[in-house]
């Protein structure tokens, strides 16, 4: 079955709905972002990056999209990124918690080798050499992670380096994993 595609009303592309956002009009007439896509309402999509949300609110796009006058709530991208953050943090636990998750640097070098990885995680602020070390993997490497949160929900101190191996949980973490990223490029 194939995935179902939006518009993004900021480049009117067609792209499956994990990579966009949904934003939906709350009973306030507030835009109010969407990450799980359960809200009533008729949703509002705009390509997950920043930088295409920041020109739908300063095109009043919403507001066209809305066939109404909607207010932007102040601080609605640092919201999302917040929100987006919080949600891939949540998809790390639920790995962790059903074994999926191996962190520490020679244990996820190993497990590199091993080829049983499905996603390479690196703090944000890893060191250069160690990332250039597990530069060997081919497959999703996602390094804009804030080493905060890995470390909150590693429940390790300090936690740089991560895999996410085969398993239930891998794609689930691949995709909103993604949709972060892109986000934040």
């Amino acid at each position: 079955m194939k995935d179902p595609e939006r518009s993004c009303i900021v480049t009117r592309e067609v792209k499956a709905k994990d990579e966009l956002i949904r934003f939906v009009v709350g009973p306030n007439q507030q835009i109010v972002p969407d990450l799980v896509g359960k809200l009533p309402g008729r949703g509002i999509y705009v390509s997950a990056s920043k930088l295409l949300v920041a020109e739908a609110i300063a095109k009043r796009l919403f507001s066209k999209a809305a066939k109404a006058q909607v207010q932007i709530p102040d601080g609605l991208l640092e919201t999302i990124e917040q929100l987006l953050a919080r949600r891939v943090g949540e998809a790390l636990s639920l790995a962790r918690k059903s074994g999926q998750v191996i962190t520490g640097f020679e244990k996820v070098e190993a497990e590199l080798k091993k080829g049983t990885v499905e996603a390479l995680i690196h703090a944000d602020d890893a060191g250069e050499d160690g990332v250039k070390k597990l530069s060997f993997y081919t497959g999703p490497i996602f390094a804009n992670l804030p080493r905060s949160l890995l470390s909150e929900v590693l429940g390790r101190e300090n936690a740089v380096h991560a895999v996410v191996t085969h398993g239930a949980a891998a794609p689930f973490f691949i995709a909103v994993a993604r949709r972060f990223a892109l986000f934040m490029e």
